[in-house]
């Protein structure tokens, strides 16, 4: 009889998908960038007053008034606004949208690893162009690709840090093919290429409600461009893609810039009483414009993050990354949680040192 094994899709052999699992429910989870000063208010809200009895009933189908909401945000049109179930589910429909089997896929490297994953999924040939040594871009060799499309992420995951303006700004004047910035971190860092995306022909900016809305376990995700790429994109997307109680939670939670605003200063305050501390245990830490901190570990990096997890700790191992040997990822947190870490830490350095 056929095994599954050999049912599977022979292109899919040597697909590895980024893992994101979370453990026990008491870990502290410091991994994976998401918002951990609590869940928007805005779910609370909306939660108080919505038709739940409704729910018998299908969303929007291109979740229409959280699109017009955006568009007001932005200064955009509604058409020039396309909803997901997370930024990754836009991710997976521009290249099922625009990759024809052996296309090139151009991301720099070390960046987040989802471009590349469905960049192979979808056939393409990725190309990960290495950063320089200083970690900035190396614009002239994404560009030599002429690749259909290009992802960068800024900030970048998980550098942590802004591509200079003008890099960027070029790669969107002179790319060949779509180019896609995901502006996750962009309300930690304050910057905003929406401008020199919507001045290209063929750009794409990349947002998410899981980073600094806090709203993470929602899924929700939006991408504003022209029409014309829009409209190609909601072609591939599946109907319905967005819950009803979702929706209306990001529509509340846009009417309430405020806690987003304290709780990027939180983070920024905890970030700058984080990194002197992880100096002192004799790490390095890198500037950040980001909700988290990319370090050099003093010991063996996947070492340590695994040792951290056995004590209920969790950080990201960015030891497969090139340029990041013994490097680790660390999202910041409330300062009880951060503490927890640095406990941790220093007791599982000075046991090594002896």
């Amino acid at each position: 009889m056929t095994t599954v094994g050999e049912l599977r899709r022979k292109t899919l052999e040597a697909l590895n998908k980024p893992s994101y699992s979370i453990s026990r429910k008491d870990m502290v989870l410091l991994n994976d960038n998401a918002n951990l000063f609590g869940v928007n208010p805005a779910v609370l809200e909306v939660a108080e007053s919505f038709d739940f009895a409704r729910l018998w009933a299908y969303p929007s189908e291109n979740s229409d008034a959280l699109r017009e909401r955006i568009a007001s945000e932005y200064g955009v049109t509604s058409d020039e606004v396309i909803v997901g179930n997370g930024s990754d589910e836009i991710l997976d429909i521009t290249s099922k949208c625009f990759i024809n089997p052996g296309d090139a896929y151009c991301t720099p490297t070390p960046t987040f690893g989802m471009y590349r994953f469905y960049g192979r999924l979808h056939l393409a040939r990725v190309c990960e162009k290495q950063l320089k040594r200083d970690l900035s871009l190396d614009v002239e060799s994404l560009l030599e690709e002429r690749a259909k499309i290009t992802a960068i992420c800024q900030p970048n995951n998980p550098t942590a840090i802004l591509f200079e303006f003008k890099s960027v700004k070029r790669v969107l004047r002179e790319a060949y093919g779509l180019v896609l910035v995901d502006e996750a971190y962009a309300d930690y860092s304050g910057s905003n290429m929406l401008p020199e995306v919507m001045n290209s022909e063929h750009a794409l900016d990349l947002r998410t409600f899981s980073k600094a809305h806090g709203m993470a376990g929602l899924r929700v995700g939006f991408a504003i461009a022209h029409k014309e790429i829009i409209d190609e994109l909601r072609s591939v997307r599946t109907p319905f893609g967005l819950n009803s109680f979702a929706e209306a939670a990001a529509i509340k939670a846009l009417d309430n810039r405020s806690w987003i605003s304290e709780t990027v200063a939180r983070t920024k305050e905890e970030r700058s009483y984080l990194a002197p501390r992880l100096i002192t245990l004799g790490f390095k830490v890198y500037p950040s414009d980001c909700n988290f901190l990319l370090c050099k570990a003093p010991v063996d990096g996947p070492a340590l993050v695994s040792a951290l997890r056995g004590e209920g700790v969790a950080i990201r191992d960015c030891n497969s990354y090139p340029l990041l040997e013994n490097h680790v990822r660390i999202t910041i947190g409330p300062r009880p949680m951060l503490d927890v870490l640095l406990d941790k830490l220093e007791h599982l350095l000075s046991v090594g040192s002896r």
